[in-house]
């Protein structure tokens, strides 16, 4: 049985550390991409739920984002005026900041004293906007 010579190991790690030189940066940015878009994703979903919501039980309904914990509450006004917060999800491993972190809902769907807020999703070069118009509607751009 004969075994390899140093040169042939250096020739192997040489072409496997170029090889990894040259796919890691697009895997890379591939990632970034698909957590801001899966974060995008999730905050419409959530968006239309509290919406939704907000039609459906005839009150009014919130979705806060805290951009320090990156996570977003959806919460409904019980009759007393209070917010009953329903649940809370995590937004995943990205940075967000928003330009208005709550969007109320009027019990008919409508957006309640925003106007053109924005939220921006972000992780390395990946980055997503999402704006909310004066209706209560969201944008993707």
């Amino acid at each position: 049985m004969r075994g390899a010579t140093l040169l042939e190991l250096l020739s192997v790690m040489a072409i496997v550390g170029i090889v990894t030189a040259v796919a890691v940066p697009p895997v890379s940015r591939s990632l970034d991409r698909a957590a801001v878009n899966a974060a995008a994703d999730r905050y419409a979903t959530l968006f239309e739920a509290a919406r939704g919501l907000a039609i459906s039980r005839a009150r009014f309904s919130r979705l806060v984002v805290d951009t320090a914990r990156v996570e977003t509450a959806v919460l409904v006004a019980d009759t007393a005026g209070a917010w009953d917060t329903l649940r809370v999800w995590s937004l995943g491993k990205v940075a967000v900041s928003a330009s208005q972190p709550i969007v109320v809902f009027s019990p008919l769907g409508m957006g309640w004293g925003v106007s053109n807020g924005r939220v921006i999703f972000a992780r390395a070069a990946a980055a997503e906007t999402l704006t909310v118009s004066r209706t209560g509607r969201l944008k993707r751009s």
